[in-house]
């Protein structure tokens, strides 16, 4: 199922939340219009309460919700595909398809994250969003600590399918790099963002998203948007894994 709702249905209530997703479901796979009255069947409530829902929501009855739910995630894979078009330079259908690909295969594994001045604080939103979505994120903080622990435990613990995100403008950034083989070194798959498609971070890795890499800032007065990209760049990366786990299912 497609989870690109998460977020709404953490405000309902339990009953709510199985409503949004029964009907959530039935878009999904394409089907007609589904009536309240099945929606109230299917998790045991009467219609009443259903439009009752629909009310507290902020729409007039279940037409309303129910079209609004159905545009909203129609429209979600055309909006993802234009946007990565736009922001990534080399974009193409098959990356994103590796990238999915890569976090599905990865899904109990560990993600760390690694990057300096403000890529760092990219990365820290980076842990929170995959936290949400269920995985289990850790800063580049933790990195060197689960390695010590590893290396002191060779043996005892299980390798794992680990995977890196690193975010570097110009992708030689020396702590960044210093991250990035001693992930590789421990068979972690490494995902990248950069300005730089021959830097060395793009060279080690096994998934680069280059961004913004004509639009080098050089003055500290005029915006540098990379940052900002590299965030709307994984939001829709990750609507596009979720998009690909509903199709899955």
């Amino acid at each position: 199922m497609n989870h690109n709702y998460f977020l709404l249905t953490n405000l309902l209530s339990e009953d709510e939340r199985r409503v949004i997703t029964s009907i959530t479901s039935h878009i999904e796979r394409g089907e007609k219009r589904v009536g309240i009255q099945q929606i109230a069947a299917e998790n045991y409530l009467s219609a009443a309460s259903v439009v009752k829902m629909c009310k507290r929501l902020g729409f007039d009855g279940y037409s309303e919700l129910y079209y609004h739910l159905s545009r909203q995630l129609l429209s979600t894979e055309s909006r993802t595909e234009e946007t990565l078009k736009a922001l990534v330079d080399n974009y193409s259908d098959g990356q994103i398809e590796a990238f999915c690909a890569l976090m599905r295969a990865r899904r109990d594994g560990k993600i760390f994250t690694t990057g300096e001045g403000f890529s760092n604080i990219v990365g820290d939103y980076f842990v929170q969003r995959l936290s949400i979505c269920g995985f289990m994120a850790f800063s580049n903080v933790h990195f060197y600590d689960y390695m010590i622990f590893r290396e002191a435990h060779q043996g005892t613990v299980e390798a794992e399918n680990a995977v890196m995100f690193a975010v570097s403008q110009s992708g030689e950034t020396g702590p960044v790099l210093n991250d990035v083989r001693h992930a590789k070194k421990h068979g972690h798959k490494i995902v990248s963002f950069t300005r730089r498609g021959d830097s060395t971070l793009a060279q080690l890795s096994d998934l680069v998203f280059v961004l913004d890499g004509v639009k080098q800032t050089l003055a500290v007065s005029l915006p540098n948007l990379f940052f900002g990209h590299v965030i709307l760049v994984f939001e829709e990366l990750m609507a596009s894994l979720f998009g690909f786990e509903g199709q899955a299912q």
